[in-house]
């Protein structure tokens, strides 16, 4: 396959560079600083991987004109812009790694429904000061036909993402895993910007881990409502924090917690890398997509809003 990777932040110098050394044919679109350092340097991986391979750097999209697959690694609120640049390519399917549930249909508004494929990424990093790229969790990165459904294309994929080290499938209900993952990551996201905590602190302790289990909860009922049914992501206990008591969910929770602790423990959301950087948080198009979808359906989110309204106090000042 001829892979494109657009974005070189931590996800999308993940893939591109277990791609480029697992010998695929890849080009990863990347601009300014780190466009040139990548060139002189190579991508570095440390963490779960040790590695430093050269890879195919451009930063002039406009001259790519075909390719097998479009993987966008950009920050969402930078898609509109992102994907235009690559609209002109010719590509047999579109996915992305990025953060939200409505992404897919972004991608199929600019590249069609019938190019446009469904993923859930459970696999994370961080960009370190000296250009490496820190490759924290590696839980998974799930790949399907939309709505539903499998193909020869997807299992494709998954076959040479984990073939190149991403531990990857090809998977039926994508939609699920999706919405699962989003329900996760709300309740986590703004908790962590919040607190300025690690991932595994502030699930460890019992107030913010339960703000997060509120925020999960109302989540899921906007799934509920769409019948969406919602499993556990990964090794987030989705189904025990959305199904059983506030107590239960703790208690799920801080497990959860403990698990990162042992296993994770430098582990940061990327939200909370995004604002100790200066970054501008990646809310609008996630958190605030939720907060209207749940005012149209008529479902309260107290938590989520309140939340959501405090990280546009921050962003203003990003």
């Amino acid at each position: 396959m001829k892979i494109v990777v657009l974005g070189a932040g931590a996800l999308g110098s993940i893939l591109a560079g277990h791609l480029a050394r697992a010998g695929e044919d890849v080009t990863l679109v990347a601009r300014g600083d780190r466009a040139e350092y990548l060139r002189q340097n190579g991508i570095t991986i440390t963490g779960l991987a040790e590695f430093n391979t050269p890879c195919s750097i451009t930063t002039e999209p406009k001259e790519l004109s075909e390719a097998d697959a479009l993987i966008v690694a950009v920050k969402t609120y930078d898609m509109e812009e992102a994907i235009a640049s690559v609209a002109h390519v010719r590509f047999s399917c579109v996915l992305s790694v990025q953060n939200g549930v409505h992404v897919s249909e972004r991608l199929a508004d600019v590249f069609g429904e019938a190019n446009s494929v469904g993923s859930m990424a459970f696999f994370s990093g961080e960009v370190a000061s000296n250009g490496h790229v820190r490759f924290t969790v590696n839980g998974g990165f799930s790949v399907g036909e939309l709505p539903e459904g499998l193909s020869d294309r997807v299992q494709d994929l998954a076959v040479m993402l984990e073939g190149s080290g991403i531990e990857s499938e090809a998977v039926a209900n994508i939609l699920t895993l999706q919405w699962s993952k989003f329900v996760a990551w709300a309740g986590f996201t703004p908790v962590a910007v919040l607190t300025r905590l690690g991932t595994y602190r502030f699930l460890l302790d019992p107030n913010s881990a339960l703000i997060c289990a509120r925020i999960m909860r109302e989540v899921a009922a906007i799934a509920d409502e769409q019948k969406i049914p919602l499993v556990d992501s990964g090794v987030f206990p989705v189904e025990a924090v959305v199904s059983g008591s506030e107590a239960d969910a703790v208690t799920a929770l801080n497990g959860l917690g403990a698990f990162f602790e042992a296993n994770a423990p430098e582990h940061r959301m990327s939200a909370l890398q995004d604002l100790e950087h200066g970054r501008r948080l990646e809310i609008d198009e996630t958190l605030g997509h939720a907060v209207a979808e749940a005012r149209q359906l008529g479902i309260p989110v107290p938590a989520l809003e309140m939340c959501y309204i405090l990280l546009k106090g921050i962003n203003r000042y990003l």
